[in-house]
């Protein structure tokens, strides 16, 4: 694309939309999870992102075949466009800090399994007793980013340590192993080495934001089958296709499978329930959170 000379400021018509595209773009420097991040397509978002540059009338990208390469001029737009940001959603918390009805949509960033294991099944109670809240469940490995409102609420595996949050920590136990009973009577009376084991293991792709995944790379276990969705591993696990680490409060809840008999397992998970403090006392925001709460605490006792 041949831009010509970048537009005088007077000319140009900002849409939020387009510094949001333009962040998303600079941030994960990949039109493919820029797409993700934004909910569209890869060509939408392509589309558009061109059509902003030819708003401005200069490249803000170079599209290399390892991803997108920030100009000069992206890199000065940067810090103006996520003043734009912080405004356009401190906007927002004002709005909600308002808002004093039970009505409204209420976005959980939640793991699958969380989200299928434990919030689905108990669902029906929230939806009975509070049916203007709107849940949507947002399910993603990584860290969804509360500041950005990428969503209102989200049970993480570790304490926030930045942004204007506030956490809970709703339950803290130990891992075990497990695996379906005919491995059990396969392996017989223990304990057993971890080594010697065959794992349903996480992808390489999930090591940076599940503890499983981490705890798999540095014990070194035998991963056999890989999968990136706990219910495809929870499946394999209970088909007999190996061993899988859970947490023993959960895994003993789970049907088709039993813990085997090894050495221990060097880990442990805390599960932490998080909001941006100007969300805490939202009305909707807060029948979600007592929610997420009950639900934890029939599972794990």
């Amino acid at each position: 694309m041949v831009f010509m000379h970048a537009r005088m400021a007077s000319e140009l018509d900002f849409r939020w939309d387009d510094l949001r595209l333009f962040l998303a773009a600079h941030r994960t420097r990949s039109l493919t999870q820029a797409a993700r991040r934004l909910g569209l397509n890869q060509s939408t978002t392509s589309r558009r992102l061109a059509a902003f540059e030819e708003t401005l009338g200069a490249r803000l990208f170079d599209r290399t075949p390892e991803g997108l390469v920030p100009t000069e001029l992206a890199e000065r737009l940067l810090a103006p466009a996520e003043r734009a940001e912080a405004a356009t959603h401190e906007a927002a918390r004002v709005v909600a800090r308002e808002e004093a009805s039970l009505e409204g949509e209420v976005r959980v960033a939640v793991s699958e399994g969380m989200s299928y294991y434990v919030l689905a099944p108990a669902m029906a109670r929230l939806r009975e007793a509070h049916p203007g809240v709107r849940v949507t469940f947002v399910i993603s490995v990584a860290m969804a980013d509360l500041t950005r409102r990428e969503a209102d609420v989200a049970l993480r595996f570790a304490r926030p340590a930045r942004g204007d949050l506030v956490g809970k920590r709703l339950w803290s136990g130990d891992y075990g192993v497990f695996g379906a009973p005919s491995l059990a009577a396969r392996l017989g009376p223990g304990p057993h080495p971890l080594a010697g084991l065959d794992f349903v293991g996480w992808d390489d792709q999930t090591q940076a934001s599940i503890p499983e995944a981490r705890w798999e790379a540095k014990a070194g276990v035998r991963c056999v089958v890989r999968a990136s969705s706990i219910t495809t591993r929870l499946a394999l696990a209970q088909a007999g296709c190996g061993a899988i680490e859970l947490a023993r409060a959960w895994g003993r809840t789970l049907p088709g499978l039993v813990e085997l008999d090894t050495e221990p397992v060097d880990m442990s998970v805390d599960v932490w329930l998080v909001t941006h403090r100007a969300l805490r006392e939202v009305p909707r925001v807060r029948v979600v959170w007592e929610f997420i709460e009950d639900a934890l605490a029939t599972l794990v006792g």
